[in-house]
Order: C-alpha cells, then sequence, then structure tokens
C-alpha cells in the first residue's frame, strides 16, 4: 500500500511540475511576442493617367523608424532616394512611351541594405487628339509633394573628352 501511495504521489507531482513548466513556457511566449518584419507600403493614387502633362502621386512608408524611402521606375530618370518625405510627385512628360510600368520601393536602413520591398503598377496612355477620351483623374487635395520629378528616360551619358591631343615626336 505504501508503495502505490507513494507511486500516486510521484505521478502528481510530475504531471503537476509538467503543467507548470507548460503554462510558465507560454506565459513566457505571450509576454514577449515576436517582432513583426519589416513593411513597406507603397500608394499610387492615381493607377494611370495620360502622356505629356499626367500627374502621378507617390505615397510611401517604412515600418521602420528612420529608414530611407528607396524609389526607382523605368518611368524615372533616376532613383530616388528620400530620407526625410514620404510624398513624391511624378509630372509624365511627353517623352515616356505609353504602357505599364512598375514602381518600386525599397526600405533601407542605414548601412544603405533593404528592409523590405512593395511593387505597384500604373498605366500610361497615349492622347488621341481625334477621339473623346475620359477625364485623367484629379490628385487628392491634401496631396503635398516633399518630391517632384518629370518622367521620361534616362539622361544620356557623356563620355569624357580627353583634353588635349597628344602630339608625335619627329624622328631626328
Amino acid at each position: 500500500m505504501k508503495r502505490t501511495f507513494a507511486a500516486a504521489v510521484a505521478a502528481v507531482t510530475a504531471g503537476t511540475s509538467m503543467c507548470l513548466a507548460a503554462t510558465m513556457g507560454a506565459s513566457a511566449a505571450m509576454a514577449r511576442p515576436a517582432p513583426s518584419a519589416p513593411t513597406a507600403t507603397l500608394r499610387v493614387v492615381l493607377r494611370w493617367t495620360y502622356q505629356g502633362g499626367g500627374r502621378l502621386a507617390v505615397i510611401t512608408g517604412c515600418s521602420q523608424r528612420g529608414d530611407a524611402r528607396v524609389i526607382s521606375s523605368k518611368l524615372l530618370p533616376r532613383t530616388i532616394r528620400m530620407s526625410k518625405g514620404r510624398n513624391l510627385l511624378i509630372k509624365v512628360t511627353r517623352k515616356t512611351k505609353p504602357g505599364k510600368y512598375a514602381i518600386v520601393l525599397l526600405c533601407e536602413h542605414k548601412h544603405k541594405l533593404p528592409d523590405s520591398v512593395d511593387v505597384k503598377t500604373v498605366r500610361i496612355y497615349k492622347v488621341l487628339g481625334a477621339f473623346q477620351q475620359p477625364d485623367q483623374p484629379a490628385l487628392p487635395p491634401h496631396f503635398k509633394p516633399d518630391v517632384t520629378v518629370s518622367s521620361g528616360p534616362p539622361a544620356p551619358h557623356h563620355k569624357k573628352k580627353p583634353h588635349h591631343k597628344k602630339r608625335k615626336k619627329k624622328g631626328r
């Protein structure tokens, strides 16, 4: 009888300690949730516009404080790095070819390595003079851009010309 009573006490004690360990582990996990992954938020207010005179409002956001916003697209002549502001206005010129363009947002931390990425597509239409086309949507009234960029192909790369030509020495 003593053995069965001792075995029962040991089983209850072991079960209680396992139950307490499980609840302690669960409460520790609930007390400190795992940090969420950084996110990037890219919003293009106008999903389409016309070539020559159209405008696109780009609103960016990064979940990590202090991240720089890097916006790139074939629509833009160069990559735009915004360290302070979050609103970008793209003016579409006549040099921009009609079609679909992807706008990419990279959130970079202080070591210039990307944390997170977001991609949106926009469409540029050609203005057909002889046909009646719908009016392009207006920008939101509260939108104030921090940076304004004109679209178009990238600036041509100029090769440096030598400052002077080397003279040939005359033979003696």
